[in-house]
């Protein structure tokens, strides 16, 4: 974000940030018609986990109670005794609550609290935005996104960064990738940035999230996922990409947190791989019992039998544990069997015309084949057995 003039030079990132809208305040018309012109009629509450604040959050809270949003919740997870000060100072701000954990529990479990005690106030509010406690949101983004989102309340808005700016650090940029790579490929569905705390969430969509699992910033992904599986209208709205101090206040665990949040796509991995093992091993038996005693067809009956065993195992695991659909079963049966013999079908006549080019390896080329075939069948399990269509918008913003 480039600076404004006329602002001090050895003020921190923040206070520049925060300095900038100030003088906006004063020396231009935006913010102030917005106050006169929407005066309490947001409906849209905030919600706001933290662990371990500082300054910045206080300032962000002053501002965002300025912009007149009904409720500013704040979560305090568990920080410790030196942040007193500042959630007794949040305490004092209008419309702000502060409710406290004993310990910390991870920033899902804050996101849930936050949820419950918001939709137990019984406020007449479209939904909440969520928003990090760090700084890396500017009450402009904020707002922007509140007026997209209470002209379509039952869509989830996300706010993404521009990860092509030159002040992203490297682990940012590479997470963001994978993330996006991640769940790409488990829910068909291309998202700027996964990773955003930046969201506005429909009250009805507040009432679903509350129940998913996850404790940690695997809730944050879970939330789109559900979202994505749940025909939600996913738009995204591009924000200022501010990381301060090289995101060196973040307490994202890069390897726990990461495991958590890919435990998704680890779920698909070991149903294919335990379903594998099994069509594998069938395979390399019944190949074996076929050529010993001169069946005709020994590839196409040992590779049907094999995978008549696996299919339903891997059917039952992806319906209820992978994707965690509860449509009825029959139509699904039936579209799942009819790519089961596809593929079935499929992995034959490539084993086929494989041995015929390299004799003598049977089971290591239908383990290169079931491995090509995986991808496919992911792709066909996910969108048109499991899945559900989604439709996703982008909004032109500011960088």
């Amino acid at each position: 974000m480039a600076e404004k003039a006329g602002l001090p030079d050895n003020k921190s990132l923040y206070q520049k940030q925060a300095d900038s809208v100030k003088y906006r305040e004063k020396n231009t018309s935006w913010y102030y018609q917005i106050k006169m012109e929407r005066g309490n009629s947001m409906k849209t509450a905030i919600l706001i986990p933290a662990y371990e604040p500082d300054e910045k959050l206080v300032d962000l809270v002053h501002e965002l109670s300025n912009l007149q949003f009904p409720i500013i919740m704040v979560v305090d997870d568990g920080s410790s005794k030196k942040c007193d000060n500042i959630f007794s100072s949040l305490e004092e701000i209008p419309c702000c609550t502060v409710v406290h954990h004993n310990i910390n529990r991870g920033k899902g479990a804050a996101l849930k609290t936050g949820i419950k005690s918001l939709l137990s106030m019984n406020e007449d509010i479209l939904g909440c935005i969520t928003v990090d406690a760090d700084g890396q949101h500017l009450p402009e983004d904020i707002l922007k996104t509140a007026e997209i989102f209470e002209r379509n309340s039952d869509n989830l808005i996300l706010g993404c960064r521009n990860f092509g700016a030159g002040n992203v650090p490297l682990k940012s940029r590479l997470g963001n990738l994978l993330t996006r790579t991640v769940f790409k490929f488990s829910t068909g569905k291309s998202i700027t940035d996964t990773q955003t705390g930046l969201r506005a969430v429909p009250v009805n969509l507040m009432r679903r999230f509350m129940e998913l699992p996850g404790d940690h910033y695997e809730f944050e992904m879970n939330m789109l996922m559900q979202a994505a599986r749940s025909n939600i209208t996913i738009e995204e709205v591009m924000i200022h990409t501010v990381y301060i101090n090289r995101n060196k206040a973040s307490h994202f665990n890069p390897l726990l947190d990461s495991i958590r949040i890919y435990r998704e796509i680890l779920k698909f991995s070991f149903s294919s791989i335990l379903c594998s093992i099994i069509d594998i091993g069938l395979f390399s038996l019944m190949f074996w019992l076929l050529s010993s005693n001169n069946i005709p067809r020994p590839l196409l009956g040992a590779t049907v039998i094999a995978r008549m065993a696996s299919s339903g195992i891997n059917f039952t695991l992806n319906k209820r544990v992978v994707f965690r659909n509860s449509e009825a079963a029959l139509y699904q049966v039936a579209k799942y069997y009819l790519l089961c013999g596809i593929q079935m079908l499929g992995s034959w006549l490539l084993l086929e015309g494989l041995t015929l080019l390299v004799p003598g390896y049977v089971v290591m080329l239908k383990i290169f084949v079931d491995t090509l075939l995986f991808f496919i069948s992911f792709g066909i399990q996910r969108r048109f057995i499991f899945g559900r269509s989604v439709s996703h918008e982008k909004n032109a913003g500011i960088l």
